[in-house]
């Protein structure tokens, strides 16, 4: 039809149906959607209807003024309730009369009962339930085998059935011949019918559970109890009750109805009234905790002064192991030339000594006259050889040109005229500035060269050893550069921690901090609760309050330094 949307739906088509090219998936599709819609749509009207009944009812109740509250079914729900409490009572009767088959008569004759056993947690259980309980397990087995010879084969229906038929048959002549005796014609009229027009496919397995427990059952045979023999004390007699009439029966339904009602109420009226004393004593339990928290403040900005000390220490140590072992290595470094000059090799007479030049790091690209600096005593001080405050302009490149640029200052006097230098398309003039950053790669630079020059003299002397068949003297193998040991301690017996010492040291310490702040918080927690209970007993008056005077010997200490009500 024109002026249709086109259907469209919400799912992506999966590979499968894309890959065969499913003609008919679109229709199904559709048609899974619109019934998900439907029962979607079904459940919500239930749902609307079900409230509007509800409302319905309370109106009509406050109208009328009629306290008994509108349920559907009712008639179908006191049946059910009848007939419930009649099952519950004979069932009780005959686990009371079981009992006591089981002391006196295990065969159960002298009390109308079957055979029981005593089982071996003491429970008594008759020999027909555990038939009928085996019975069970053996059809629920068959159904398991049945589906799984319809997934993986063939199952043979007629051969399952010639094990159960004759024993189903045998049920259903039993149930149908206890219809008419023993059981509610008014109840067996309304089950018998609704029962044809219930479609067990759509209901739920809660639903039919709750059918199949509603469903006649033949009556038990009437226990009895011998002469001589009674009850336990202090137990109902349910075998009185076993022939109560329908009225009875609908009477003890009431009353039991009304006792819970009044349980339920009476509950809701004890949580009512304590919710004043709960909350208070919420409350003080919550003061307490949070002021005890105050007082672990100051054991934490403690070991944060004692952790900022200890790293304020380690940073001096480190500094001090760095300049002993920068003194350290230059007496090594001067011993070391020292013995190489003995051997005739020195810095003047060793060959590709000149070639080793100083090569700055990140500075590629920067020309750096390193003949034209010289160093001072400390890290940074590296400056240029006769330094002085006006431009040097003889460091300007020769193909730079002058322009002479006119320039009126802000003060109104006349113009003077300044040089600008010009270094050329794409070329920029700019100074190096020594900074400390510039000044400690600089000096880096340098020093580098210089081992690397001592480096190759001490290589000669190694090698001239070697052709001679000298073992090199012990000063020339001693490292070229500084050799600091970051991190590690000097222990009590004077040697240095290792890598694994001071792992294991950190965390024996972690773990001692989280042991105590655990024990902190549990003893706060317990103090705190304890001064909630003292809070809720206070106010119900299970003890005197803690502001009448003379009641000093009952006030509680929560803790030794802690906290004092």
């Amino acid at each position: 039809m024109e002026g249709m949307m086109e259907w469209q739906s919400q799912t992506p088509m999966p590979d499968l149906a894309r890959r065969t090219k499913d003609p008919d998936w679109e229709r199904k599709q559709r048609d899974r959607e619109y019934r998900v819609a439907a029962r979607r749509e079904k459940r919500n009207r239930k749902a609307d209807e079900k409230k509007q009944r509800k409302l319905n009812a309370t109106i009509l109740r406050r109208m009328t003024r009629n306290p008994d509250k509108y349920t559907k079914n009712a008639e179908r729900n006191r049946l059910r309730d009848i007939d419930g409490e009649r099952r519950k009572i004979r069932t009780e009767a005959l686990k009371q009369v079981q009992h006591l088959a089981a002391v006196h008569d295990p065969s159960g004759v002298m009390f109308n009962v079957g055979p029981v056993i005593t089982q071996e947690d003491g429970t008594v259980i008759s020999l027909e339930t555990i038939r009928r309980r085996q019975e069970r397990e053996a059809m629920e087995q068959a159904k398991k085998n049945a589906n799984l010879g319809t997934v993986g084969g063939t199952y043979d229906v007629k051969a399952e059935f010639q094990v159960t038929g004759n024993r189903d048959k045998t049920e259903n002549d039993k149930v149908t011949g206890a219809a008419v005796n023993g059981i509610n014609p008014a109840r067996l009229s309304r089950i018998d019918a609704v029962k044809p027009h219930i479609a067990l496919k759509g209901m739920s397995k809660t639903q039919q559970k709750k059918l199949a427990a509603m469903e006649p059952r033949p009556p038990p045979p009437k226990p009895i109890i011998p002469d001589g023999i009674s009850i336990p004390k202090g137990e109902e007699d349910w075998l009185a009750l076993w022939d109560l009439p329908d009225e009875q029966l609908e009477r003890r339904v009431i009353r039991a109805k009304r006792r819970k009602a009044a349980e339920r109420k009476a509950l809701r009226t004890k949580q009512q009234c304590g919710k004043i004393e709960r909350r208070a004593a919420r409350d003080e339990k919550r003061k307490v905790y949070r002021e005890l928290k105050l007082t672990w403040k100051t054991i934490k900005d403690c070991l944060e002064e004692e952790t900022r000390h200890k790293t304020k220490v380690r940073s001096i140590e480190e500094e001090e192991a760095k300049r002993i072992a920068v003194e350290i290595n230059r007496f090594d470094r001067k011993a070391a030339l020292n013995r190489c000059a003995q051997f005739g090799f020195t810095l003047e007479n060793t060959p590709g000594v000149n070639e080793i030049k100083p090569k700055a790091l990140g500075m590629k690209g920067v020309d750096v006259d390193f003949e034209a600096l010289e160093l001072g005593e400390s890290l940074n001080d590296v400056k240029p050889k006769g330094s002085k405050k006006r431009v040097d302009l003889s460091t300007v490149p020769e193909q730079a040109g002058t322009q002479l640029v006119p320039s009126a200052p802000k003060d109104g006097h006349d113009s003077g005229e300044y040089i600008k230098l010009d270094v050329g398309e794409g070329q920029d003039y700019e100074a190096l500035n020594f900074n400390h950053k510039l000044r400690r790669k600089l000096r880096r630079a340098i020093e580098n060269a210089e081992i690397r020059k001592e480096v190759l003299v001490r290589e000669r002397v190694i090698d001239l050893c070697k052709e001679r068949g000298l073992e090199p003297p012990p000063e020339i193998s001693t490292p070229a550069k500084p050799v600091h040991l970051k991190g590690h301690r000097l222990l009590e017996n004077g040697t240095l921690e290792t890598e694994k010492r001071e792992r294991v040291r950190m965390r024996m310490e972690l773990a001692e901090y989280n042991q105590a702040a655990r024990v902190l918080r549990k003893q706060a927690k317990q103090i705190a609760m304890e001064a909630g209970l003292r809070v809720y007993a206070e106010m119900t008056g299970r003890i005197p309050p803690r502001g009448n005077p003379g009641n000093e010997e009952n006030s509680i200490s929560y803790g030794p330094g802690w906290y004092r009500a």
